[in-house]
């Protein structure tokens, strides 16, 4: 009981403070008509103003270089898988099929090959 007294007592002091606060004025919520026209109309010439500053605008696009050359990786990764499978996977690197023969690396050239081409795939994603 002693609890409830004096938290009714903390919150009315509460109130007071927050009662006490100053306002600021909004001529546009205001009871008089004049004035809220007038806000109106402020805040529509406000957002009519135009700069006539020209802005200067920050260049995003890629060099050129950047666009043939992804295309390039992704023709030579392409290259490189029909070369493994025209020639059985000896060439263009005949390391994977005489050192690894009985295991999961004798594509290693495919896999160079998809490498070269999704790296190429991903470079043209970020392109501009």
């Amino acid at each position: 009981m002693a609890l409830s007294k004096t938290s009714g007592k903390d919150s009315s002091k509460d109130s007071g403070k927050d009662s006490k606060k100053k306002r600021t004025p909004r001529p546009e919520r205001s009871g008089n008509p004049a004035k809220a026209a007038k806000a109106r109309e402020e805040s529509r010439a406000a957002a009519n103003r135009v700069s006539r500053a020209p802005k200067k605008i920050k260049d995003t696009a890629s060099p050129r270089w950047y666009a043939p050359s992804m295309v390039t990786l992704m023709v030579i990764g392409l290259l490189w898988v029909v070369i493994t499978y025209l020639f059985q996977g000896r060439y263009p690197i005949p390391y994977f099929v005489e050192n690894h023969a009985t295991d999961w690396l004798i594509n290693g050239n495919l896999y160079v090959g998809f490498i070269i081409m999704m790296v190429g795939f991903l470079g043209l994603l970020r392109w501009k």
